[in-house]
């Protein structure tokens, strides 16, 4: 997994390289402009003419050594440089002259000095270590690329944009791709901010490791390798036992598809026995739709009142079309209390502890709650923005000992540790009725199988985003349906089972 640094800690793992290699760090900056360049070159192969608009900072040297580099190879490069009335920087000023040698620089005094002639505009004015909002001349000239048609990429960050704060209110350029440097930066990862980011690639610049060996860090990106792949480890004499009982409650009149949908990415999760809780209004489509499910009735037709037996179960899957009737809250209410295994808490389950606040004190250590937005700003409250929310359910996870699985692009998990974990699958065409279902049953079925429920929380979000990027290889992401993710999800697991993965 990937940690993500702050920007104090990126410095201070710039200035351990430049000591420990030992680099100067100008050829630092040469090093990463040629990552950079490496990396631009693989994805831009027609060659346009590029427009490459430098700051008098750091950032601004990087663009220099870029705009050099493309022009050795061929490319026509119009290289603009941001007056601001300040002195370059030193390792600006060596790139700034080291451009002068082969082109020459369009000062901008004014925002209509900016002259944009090519097709695809390089943006290094400001880097990571921004530590205020951009306004005056330079909002000016992000204004204009922001209007201009052409793609924009962004050298490390996108002018504009804190690296690890949210701040919107100067002026950000809007990249349709941005190349950082060694790691992604935190805002990448959150929706208000991420939005200005585009695609993302993250290039490696040769920090020395050590360091980040050492560092320490609360934030983390997922991987494929992260992948724990014990879960799905089967011996030839396993028998179903062996893979663990999961109960799912789940499904109300009219919401029957979402007990489907998550009974039946259990079972195709691994799960042993899958039993599930269900209205009597859904007998008919459960047991005919899914064979290989336990049916156990609710005395009640509509929605569901009580649940019996519970302690043959290893975990609990509940939420999913579960709906809000008051005895149904009662029954929560209950299942808490009496049911001290892991469960797995989502949609209407987490609506009915939002209406019962109390209800989040009585929930079984260890617990997997998975809310989107929506469901978080009931349960937790609302948060100005993102990155709020994730230090929201990082202090929740602690204090209630649960794990906080907040669903969206890059779903952060967090644990009882303290810790985050960010995932790097999925897409949004996944942003579409019963995904989340889906998600309840598999990571019910990992922690059936034995895992921890942390390490099922990660997995499980990994996977079910792999499903998705899948579906959408064939149906594309306006058509995907949850459906799509469950005919998916055994061509993923074969993947994780197979001896050469990974």
């Amino acid at each position: 997994m990937i940690k993500i640094l702050s920007v104090e800690q990126i410095r201070q793992w710039d200035l351990f390289t430049l000591k420990n290699e030992p680099i100067s760090a100008i050829d630092l900056m040469e090093r990463a402009s040629e990552a950079f360049v490496n990396l631009f070159l693989t994805k831009v192969t027609d060659r346009p003419p590029v427009d490459v608009v430098c700051g008098p900072g750091n950032n601004g040297g990087d663009g220099f050594a870029i705009a050099r580099l493309l022009k050795e190879r061929g490319l026509e490069v119009n290289c603009h440089l941001i007056d601001l009335g300040s002195t370059l920087s030193d390792d600006c000023e060596v790139n700034y002259r080291k451009f002068l040698k082969i082109g020459e620089v369009n000062i901008i005094k004014q925002s209509n000095d900016l002259k944009l002639s090519g097709s695809l505009i390089i943006d290094a004015v400001f880097g990571s270590g921004l530590n205020r909002p951009v306004t005056g001349l330079a909002a000016e000239v992000i204004h204009l690329i922001n209007q201009a048609k052409a793609k924009t990429i962004a050298v490390d960050v996108p002018s504009g944009l804190f690296a690890d704060q949210i701040n919107l209110s100067g002026k950000i350029i809007e990249a349709d791709w941005t190349i950082t440097f060694q790691v992604p930066k935190l805002s990448f990862l959150i929706p208000e901010s991420g939005y200005y980011v585009g695609q993302w690639s993250a290039v490696d610049i040769g920090l020395q490791a050590e360091f980040l060996e050492e560092v320490s860090s609360d934030y983390f990106l997922l991987e494929q390798q992260d992948i724990d792949r014990s879960i799905f480890n089967r011996k030839k004499f396993d028998h179903k036992g062996k893979y663990g009982r999961v109960l799912i409650v789940a499904g109300s009149l009219g919401k029957m598809g979402a007990a489907f949908l998550s009974a039946k990415a259990a079972l195709k999760s691994g799960a042993g026995l899958l039993t599930v809780h269900i209205p009597k209004a859904g007998y008919a489509p459960i047991q005919t739709s899914l064979p290989e499910a336990m049916v156990s009735l609710d005395a009640e037709h509509e929605f569901i009142s009580d649940i019996a037996k519970v302690d043959e179960f290893d975990v609990i899957g509940i939420g999913p079309g579960l709906g809000v009737h008051p005895k149904t809250g009662e029954m929560l209410k209950k299942l808490f209390t009496s049911f001290n295994r892991p469960m797995v808490i989502d949609a209407d389950a987490l609506n009915l502890i939002a209406l019962d606040k109390e209800l989040l004190n009585l929930i079984p250590k260890g617990s997997v709650l998975t809310p989107h937005v929506g469901e978080f700003n009931r349960l937790f409250g609302v948060c100005e923005d993102g990155l709020k929310r994730i230090e929201k359910i990082k202090l929740m996870a602690i204090e209630k000992q649960l794990v906080i699985v907040l669903k969206g692009a890059h779903s952060a998990i967090a644990t009882p540790k303290g810790q985050v974990f960010f995932n790097s699958t999925g897409n949004s065409g996944m942003a579409t009725a019963g995904c989340g279902d889906v998600l309840t049953g598999i990571i019910s079925a990992f922690i059936a199988q034995g895992a921890d429920t942390s390490t099922s929380a990660k997995v499980g979000v990994y996977i079910h985003g792999w499903a998705g990027d899948l579906a959408e290889n064939t149906v594309g992401k306006t058509a995907l349906m949850a459906s799509d993710l469950l005919c998916v999800l055994p061509e993923i697991i074969r993947n994780v089972e197979s001896i050469d993965f990974i």
